[in-house]
């Protein structure tokens, strides 16, 4: 379809003749004014006719391939059975086998089972030679049968083993209070001493205890600032000591030292403590305990020291009475 367009008129042609030709004015204006400003829109027309229908356009293209074929349909319901045929002729006789060897049997294990179990044979060995293991279940246990007659009584038998203990019964009341006895007891005999400043030592020493710390009873005596103990009533003591030893300034090394209990001039047996010094800083604790019996009043001992120079400090001893 061909569509024609009206040419359109241009503007300035328009405003040239409506400036030459201004209605309402007396005369043509000899000049041209200047160009206004464009006004606004003018508002759509009305859709023209539609035009004639166009001539019809060649054939499509060419046909396209055959589609794939469809999935095959369902099978059809089965037909209805046909008629029995007539029965045949019988065939001829086959030939005879040869003889088969003779099968033997024979009785294989017996095994008891249990009653609810079901009774089983089994062939372990096969069609000519058969072994048959049979499980019979035993039966159930039957009811009791009529006790019988008490038979004679029978020799008694030897005595059995004593039994446990039986449990301890309950305390009994408690009895009335006695009579208050008179008591002879009195304070135990006891005597402590001590020596804190360091003092001197050489082989042969009786060691100096220069203060009494505690003193009880009239059994012992010491004097302060002396070695000696006098023990004035016979028994048993118990005597322990404790004391530190050094080496004195200048003494060659090594240096052994060493203290014992002496009772009446002699020394008394598992008393004896040593220390070895190998250097001028060095210092030992040495400690005995031992009891004693004193026999014959009155009895002096004394703690007595071996070495070529030391010196000991603090010391400590003390004696008890344990008995007449």
């Amino acid at each position: 379809m061909s569509w024609f367009k009206r040419k359109k008129e241009p503007e300035e042609n328009k405003i040239s003749a409506q400036s030459l030709t201004c209605p309402g004015c007396p005369r043509p204006c000899p000049e041209r004014g200047p160009r206004g400003k464009m006004g606004p829109m003018g508002p759509q027309g009305p859709t023209g006719p539609t035009g004639a229908t166009g001539a019809t356009g060649p054939a499509g293209g060419p046909t396209g391939p055959t589609g794939p074929t469809g999935a095959t349909g369902p099978t059809g319901a089965t037909g209805p059975t046909g008629p029995t045929g007539a029965t045949g002729s019988d065939g001829e006789d086959g030939v005879t086998g040869a003889t088969g060897t003779a099968a033997t049997l024979q009785v294989g294990s017996v095994t008891t089972g249990e009653p609810e179990e079901e009774a089983q044979v089994t062939n372990r060995g096969d069609e000519s030679n058969a072994i048959f293991d049979f499980v019979i279940p035993r039966g159930q246990t039957g009811t009791d049968g009529v006790p019988g007659n008490d038979g004679a009584t029978g020799p008694t038998g030897p005595t059995g083993p004593t039994g446990a203990t039986g449990p301890t019964g309950s305390t009994g009341a408690t009895g009335p209070k006695g009579a208050t006895g008179t008591c002879s007891c009195k304070a135990p005999d006891l005597l402590s001493a001590y020596s804190t400043p360091p003092q001197s030592g050489k082989s042969g020493t009786v060691l100096i205890f220069d203060r009494n710390a505690v003193i009880n009873g009239s059994s012992i005596f010491h004097a302060q600032n002396s070695g000696t103990f006098t023990i004035q009533q016979t028994g048993f003591y118990q005597v322990s000591f404790h004391g530190t030893l050094a080496p004195a300034s200048g003494s060659a090394f090594p240096l052994t030292v060493s203290l014992y209990l002496q009772q009446q001039g002699t020394q008394v047996p598992g008393t004896a403590v040593q220390h070895t010094f190998h250097t001028s800083t060095d210092s030992a604790n040495v400690a005995f305990s031992q009891i004693i019996q004193v026999t014959t009043v009155p009895t002096t001992i004394q703690v007595i020291g071996q070495g070529t120079g030391y010196f000991y400090g603090p010391i400590s001893m003390s004696i008890n009475k344990l008995g007449s």
